[in-house]
């Protein structure tokens, strides 16, 4: 079965996912201080197009006001850093824009200019090292990405913001409850284990779903556990998933398609532990589950003790040859202190830090 027999069944929830999702940023304006974000593009004088009483169209030029926590740190309209990032720290990019300025009246959810998607994971390297935004936050880089970096001559800083890990899923009525790497290794590259039967579970095929090359979860697949192996062709083929909220629907949904006779066969795919936490926050619990990986079970205590195998960073980016005293290198400092890992834990990472309650 090709991924696309799927997609007709899942377009409703994806069209409904996208919209919740769309909203956590709004929910996490109400749980902080005020909060905010932009993308690639400064936020000063942006334009805002409104209806009167009379129907007559107006537009007005809106710049915003910066908040007591961008006064304190030194950012203004004018020198606010161009950020982007993946897909993953899209709240949070928008968040770290509402922390920076104060709403504005009449402006939509009030904040108008505020970024509606990321370029993701890598494009946001490509833009920073080309030198089209300044700041981005992302997962580690891929191997690719770091020969990238490489050929072109720029050097990276990466400033620890939030705590991440890599997991394996699977339908949750699968009885397999682990995973070693070398399991993993054999069934996404030379699949020479097809069936569940070989990994502790009852007899029933397993089908591999993977990520594009260019996603931050596939990037820590290769880092963590390919370990240099490449992704079976026919896997590639027949069961690629470009969305990150899609291979979690083709993990819960692949068993109501599955072939006749075929009732134990499940589907295995890998995302990021808490991108599932939130997306199950909002569109409600998943029939999947997360497996342990070589007898640890990803949990917020053993990802950010690094106890899990699979555990990684989130980061705040920048060229090294940025200044010491630029705006982008303030914003991810900042990120670093209390308010700031609180506002990565309320936008859905992990945070570094233990926190007990909200900064006043």
């Amino acid at each position: 079965m090709r991924i696309g027999i799927i997609k007709h069944r899942r377009i409703i929830k994806r069209i409904a996912a996208g919209l919740v999702l769309a909203m956590i940023p709004l929910l996490v304006q109400g749980c902080t201080k005020t909060e905010t974000t932009r993308g690639a593009e400064t936020p000063q004088s942006t334009e805002v197009t409104e209806t009167s009483a009379d129907h007559k169209t107006v537009t007005s030029t809106v710049t915003p006001t910066p908040s007591e926590d961008a006064a304190a740190i030194g950012i203004t309209a004018e020198n606010y850093p161009r950020i982007d990032g993946s897909t993953s720290t899209l709240p949070l990019v928008q968040g770290i824009y509402r922390r920076m300025f104060l709403p504005v009246d009449g402006g939509g959810d009030g904040w108008p200019g505020l970024p509606q998607q990321a370029s993701k994971t890598m494009k946001s390297y490509e833009m920073l090292i080309a030198g089209d935004v300044d700041l981005i936050l992302v997962p580690d880089p891929s191997q690719k990405i770091e020969k990238m970096t490489e050929s072109s001559g720029k050097e990276l800083e990466y400033i620890p913001i939030g705590a991440e890990a890599l997991v394996f899923v699977t339908h949750k009525d699968n009885t397999v409850t682990n995973i070693t790497a070398s399991q993993i290794q054999r069934i996404y590259s030379d699949m020479s284990i097809k069936d569940w039967e070989e990994l502790g579970g009852r007899k029933g095929r397993i089908v591999p779903i993977c990520r594009n090359a260019d996603s931050g979860s596939q990037a820590q697949l290769e880092n963590l556990v390919l370990m240099g192996r490449k992704i079976n062709p026919a896997i590639e083929e027949n069961y690629m998933e470009r969305d990150m909220n899609g291979i979690l629907e083709m993990v819960e949904d692949y068993r109501y398609f599955a072939r006749e006779g075929e009732e134990r066969a499940y589907s295995l795919g890998y995302s990021l532990y808490y991108y599932i936490q939130i997306s199950e926050s909002v569109n409600g619990r998943r029939g999947i589950k997360a497996l342990s990986y070589n007898g640890i079970a990803p949990t917020p205590e053993t990802i950010v003790s690094k106890e899990y195998p699979l555990a990684i960073n989130y980061y705040a980016v920048v060229r090294k040859d940025l200044p010491a005293d630029h705006p982008a290198r303030k914003i991810a400092d900042w990120l670093t202190t209390t308010e700031g890992q609180w506002l990565v834990a309320m936008t859905g990472l992990g945070a570094l830090q233990t926190l007990y309650e909200s900064p006043q």
